[in-house]
């Protein structure tokens, strides 16, 4: 039988739970290190255990799709262990924002994110194979993400809960779903774009004001208690372990979206979560 023209790696996580909500584009072969059973949504999807470290398919596919770690993917493919006429994989703005962190382990993630796409475009060069990175922001909609479903999650448990609503650092959080569009348009036959793609989200809006909707929206019984942002600052500087949380709530974080826009068409929804964007 002919294998699925689709490679997908990352199937079972935030953005391929997007993926398939949306529809898959087409039959899959998707690769997991557990046992998975088969997903809704459009396109037939073929379960293969395994991870990228492990996977070697002689089979050419016509596209792959990394939704998982980019180091892994890329060596994977320097490798020659995934081959496919076009390849498409998500990184992050992280690459941007954590290499002047004065955290000493956010900055070894940042030169690992470069060092995965100089050596994920490098392979696809030396193939000739078309390489679309597409790099998130902050990611919410599905309730998996670690920052704003989170704090839902810890106000759903308590009636009262103090936040940091004065956070004046910009964010532009982006909806899983409209990354999920965006992926299956980087892999259309009738779009071969090539490059590394920021895909921040459709409005910018404060961390604190951030928090202050999402509770609103995922558990409206809390009373969010402000945190005064003298008090938060004052914190950062008096103790050195809360010196970076500190700082990172207070710095923008935004991005030029614009040569998605132009390449990849990218039209991001701002950010008005509703109760749906936060599942129980």
């Amino acid at each position: 039988m002919r294998r699925p023209p689709l490679l997908v790696f990352g199937l079972s996580g935030q953005l391929g739970d997007a993926l398939c909500r949306r529809g898959l584009p087409l039959p899959v072969l998707a690769v997991s290190r557990q046992a998975r059973e088969p997903v809704a949504g459009g396109g037939h999807v073929e379960w293969r255990a395994g991870d990228l470290d492990s996977f070697d398919e002689p089979h050419r596919f016509d596209a792959a799709l990394s939704l998982g770690p980019l180091d892994a993917f890329a060596r994977a493919v320097a490798s020659g262990r995934v081959r496919a006429g076009r390849i498409v994989a998500f990184g992050s703005t992280s690459l941007h924002v954590k290499g002047r962190s004065p955290d000493a382990a956010e900055r070894d993630v940042a030169a690992r994110l470069a060092e995965a796409e100089d050596a994920l475009f490098a392979a696809c060069r030396e193939s000739g194979t078309p390489c679309t990175v597409l790099r998130p922001t902050l990611v919410w909609g599905l309730g998996r993400d670690a920052t704003v479903s989170r704090a839902v999650r810890l106000a759903r448990r308590w009636p009262v809960l103090p936040l940091p609503l004065g956070a004046p650092g910009l964010r532009q959080p982006v909806h899983a779903l409209d990354l999920a569009e965006t992926s299956v348009a980087a892999l259309s036959a009738d779009v071969r774009v090539a490059g590394a793609f920021d895909l921040p989200g459709g409005e910018r809006v404060a961390f604190g004001e951030m928090l202050r909707r999402s509770v609103a929206a995922g558990a409206p019984g809390c009373r969010p208690c402000p945190v005064p942002w003298p008090l938060v600052t004052l914190a950062g500087r008096a103790d050195a372990r809360l010196r970076g949380w500190a700082s990172r709530l207070a710095d923008d974080l935004v991005f030029d979206d614009g040569p998605a826009r132009d390449a990849l068409g990218w039209a991001p929804r701002g950010f008005a979560p509703s109760a749906a964007d936060f599942p129980v």
